[in-house]
């Protein structure tokens, strides 16, 4: 399948089982009477089960873009005076870290995904989005946080000298590709779907599925879209059927970290005149102390 999109609909699936199922029982001739347009279909998704694991896929993706370092803040100071000075370099600034969630080939309920994605077993982050984000879109979503970096530092300042004070970050961005490995489950052992007519919202039957495997194709199978598997229940003789689906996605994440100040210093260009005058004032005030 490569790098193809591909979306597999849960809903699509249940819906047509279903409508399969009662065409069935209505049998040809009364079945000719009901119009699928007519009905829609009411599934309690809150009887199935859903849990996530995340993992990075097996061969290196990991892709780091050059570090950029980022000026965030800067003032500066100038010292005239014939000793060095002490200043006080305070600041708060914010910064935006993003995740991009990007989702390949995933599953869909519908016109939405219900996907938990545990991003720190997935991107190294320092200063950004971090822990587990629910993506419901179907092709991605993005999440972002603000940061905020507090300063407060004394820097010193040689005398005649200038000096610029800067509060640096580095922007990191990464691109990581990753595994959702999804496995559903009935813990009641049934999930029940309504047809309901659409002019008045009537029931017109209810289905109780057994077991989600009936819901896929041999081909879902053979194709490795889904593996249909069981699973022991400790105390039960019937083993619980359980579906597992993989999602494949890449996270690009931009993360801010290592905050630092820099001082650069230089000698004031006009202060040549000023200074010695300022160093004879010394001397002189030195010899009325001597008197």
């Amino acid at each position: 399948m490569g790098d193809k999109e591909f979306q597999l609909n849960l809903q699509e699936l249940v819906e047509n089982y279903v409508w399969d199922c009662f065409k069935f029982d209505l049998g040809f001739l009364k079945g000719l009477l009901y119009r699928r347009r007519n009905h829609y279909f009411d599934i309690q998704w809150g009887y199935v089960d859903f849990q996530h694991d995340t993992t990075k896929t097996d061969r290196p993706m990991i892709r780091s873009v050059t570090k950029d370092k980022t000026e965030l803040y800067f003032t500066e100071f100038q010292n005239k005076s014939n000793r060095d000075q002490k200043y006080t370099f305070s600041t708060q600034r914010e910064t935006v870290s993003t995740t991009k969630i990007e989702l390949q080939k995933n599953y869909t309920i519908g016109a939405q995904t219900n996907l938990e994605i545990d991003l720190a077993g997935v991107v190294k982050i320092g200063g950004g989005v971090n822990g587990s984000v629910s993506v419901t879109n179907t092709k991605g979503e993005e999440f972002s946080e603000t940061l905020t970096w507090n300063i407060n530092t004394e820097i010193m300042v040689p005398k005649w000298n200038k000096a610029r004070a800067s509060l640096y970050v580095f922007e990191e961005p990464s691109i990581t590709e990753f595994v959702v490995t999804t496995t559903l489950s009935l813990p009641t052992r049934s999930l029940p779907v309504s047809i309901r007519r659409v002019k008045d919202d009537k029931i017109i039957k209810t289905y109780w599925i057994m077991n989600l495997h009936c819901l896929f194709s041999d081909k879902q199978k053979k194709d490795g879209m889904v593996k249909c598997e069981t699973k022991p229940v400790p105390g039960k003789p019937v083993d619980d059927a359980i579906v597992v689906i993989e999602t494949r996605g890449t996270c690009r994440n931009v993360s801010w970290k290592n905050q630092h100040v820099e001082v650069q210093c230089e000698r004031m260009a006009d202060v040549g005149n000023e200074s010695i005058d300022l160093h004879a004032d010394d001397e002189g005030d030195d010899d009325k102390a001597k008197n």
